[in-house]
């Protein structure tokens, strides 16, 4: 299974929600052929063989596909911005994951509020592949490889929706530099 991802530069300096949004059903019309529809969820749809994910940030637009039966969650986050990393202990960066969480910003120079996006990133591709309410505390990131490889522990919530769905996690990736993080989680739906 190859996932194919798309990035797609809007226009210099910040697009509009209309015009990321227009920009990803174009780049899925051309991937696909298939018109851009949604499910009850909101889950993007491009006919009955890919599976499709979308992500957009300010001039930037990303797109990846899937043949069935795997999913695709994909995310982009600015990370060259400033907050307050504090506020987001507890609900995005659990306990458990602090201690790696600060080994990991300082291995990889990255400032708090940097690593928190990464860690946010890795978390809602994650969700989107799943199909369901982003819950950062229901996974940890427990490693990030120097390829970029990701792994998690689930909480045994999500396990069980997993298993209730039939679905085995494959991969979770995240890449980064100085301006954005990229992440993309692939699942595949077991058959009987």
């Amino acid at each position: 299974m190859k996932a194919k991802i798309i990035f797609q530069k809007i226009k210099p300096g910040p697009a509009s929600r209309e015009e990321q949004r227009a920009m990803a059903r174009a780049l899925i019309l051309r991937a696909t052929g298939k018109k851009l529809a949604h499910s009850q969820t909101g889950r993007p749809l491009a006919g009955k063989a890919m599976d499709v994910s979308i992500s957009h940030m300010n001039d930037l637009v990303c797109v990846g596909l899937v043949p069935k039966p795997y999913r695709i969650g994909v995310d982009i986050e600015r990370i060259d911005v400033e907050f307050d990393a504090a506020l987001f202990f507890g609900p995005v960066i659990t306990r458990v994951e602090r201690v790696f969480f600060r080994a990991f910003c300082e291995s990889n120079n990255l400032s708090l509020p940097s690593g928190v996006a990464v860690f946010w990133s890795v978390k809602e591709a994650f969700f989107k592949c799943l199909d369901y309410d982003l819950k950062p505390g229901k996974i940890k990131i427990a490693a990030i490889a120097g390829n970029g490889e990701v792994k998690i522990d689930c909480t045994d919530e999500i396990k069980d929706l997993m298993a209730e769905r039939r679905l085995r996690m494959c991969s979770i990736k995240t890449f980064f530099d100085r301006k954005r993080n990229y992440a993309r989680a692939i699942m595949e739906e077991i058959r009987s």
